[in-house]
């Protein structure tokens, strides 16, 4: 096994609990049959969370292909993956009884989840460091086009939903994150490929 091989079986593990814990939350949901009670800012919000996993997984392959096997290489990627649990296991409740209160409940939580997600898409660019420091010297359209005000709207959707309180912006800035998170990963590459090649690179 390599070096990469054996530290992304920890990796994925941790990134893999988060998942569970999604999962995990919505199929007490189904058990319960309370699915009528689910509400559009928590579903939203687990969709969201599951989709930012599912992307930093994605990225785990170009961004740290090159990690050390000790803690100065391993602590980002750890608490990044450790943030993602953390948001990941409080989306849902864990007593049926919040299942009446569900927006009550999205309310009390929302900042925290939040507040991980947003210490994990800081994280994600600690750790992809390397390839932004790569793109900005030898290919600098890539980098002011697309990867900095990608991570900047990111970054800035983000904290305006730790703002906000009223429903119909979570809602809207919920789908805009999950927007912001498909479109490029739907077929990674493509907006780098278009702008690589366009400008000569």
């Amino acid at each position: 096994m390599d070096k990469f091989s054996f530290f992304f079986a920890f990796y994925g593990l941790i990134l893999g609990l988060a998942v569970s814990e999604l999962l995990g939350g919505f199929a007490s949901f189904v058990r319960q049959c309370a699915l009528r009670q689910m509400k559009a800012q928590t579903a939203l919000l687990a969709l969201f969370t599951f989709v930012a996993i599912c992307a930093t997984w994605i990225d785990a392959w170009g961004s740290l292909q090159t990690v050390t096997l000790d803690f100065s290489g391993l602590w980002a990627p750890i608490l990044l993956a450790t943030a993602y649990y953390l948001a990941a296991s409080v989306v849902f409740p864990s007593d049926p009884a919040d299942y009446d209160r569900l927006d009550a409940y999205f309310a009390e939580r929302k900042r925290f989840v939040i507040a991980m997600l947003l210490v994990a898409e800081l994280l994600v660019s600690f750790t992809f460091r390397n390839v932004l420091v790569d793109a900005a010297t030898h290919r600098p359209a890539e980098f002011w086009l697309w990867l900095l005000p990608y991570n900047l709207a990111i970054v800035a959707t983000l904290i305006a939903l730790w703002l906000v309180g009223d429903r119909r912006w979570n809602i809207g800035l919920l789908v805009l994150q999950i927007l912001l998170f498909l479109v490029p990963y739907w077929e990674k590459g493509w907006f780098r490929t278009t702008i690589a090649r366009h400008y000569g690179y």
